[in-house]
């Protein structure tokens, strides 16, 4: 039996996070961010194809967090979580991608920590909602 594409993009998400885990446990903290960024991104896309059959296409946390919340308005509580994995998309994979680009440079082990901690909160939330 083939799985619906909304439980596709589900079981890529939870891929993304396992490997997000994996990856933060060698210590390449800006892989586990934008894996964290990816699950978050694929869980959100499964609840929207779950729920309205279509998604924005949109790499845009926030904005696919805009329409899971026109569905469900208790997607609202992550909105600051969403803020923070955005940041990570871009500048994870290309050290030019934003000009003037994070002072800082590459995110550390503790954003690491945070944005796998925010994909399994609402990685787990998608998917009480979906299942």
């Amino acid at each position: 039996m083939t799985d619906t594409l909304s439980q596709q993009w589900l079981n890529r998400a939870e891929e993304d996070l396992a490997v997000a885990r994996l990856v933060l446990d060698e210590e390449y903290p800006a892989h586990a961010c934008f894996l964290s960024q990816q699950c978050v991104e694929k869980a959100l896309k499964a609840f929207l194809l779950a729920t309205i059959n279509s998604y924005p296409r949109t790499h845009k946390v926030v904005d696919l967090l805009g329409e899971c919340q026109r569905v469900e308005p208790e997607f609202n509580r992550f909105l600051s979580d969403a803020l923070v994995i955005d940041q990570y998309y871009i500048p994870t994979r290309y050290p030019d991608g934003i000009p003037g680009g994070t002072s800082g440079g590459l995110p550390d082990f503790t954003e690491a920590k945070e944005a796998v901690s925010i994909a399994e909160e609402l990685f787990g939330f998608v998917k009480s909602q979906t299942s």
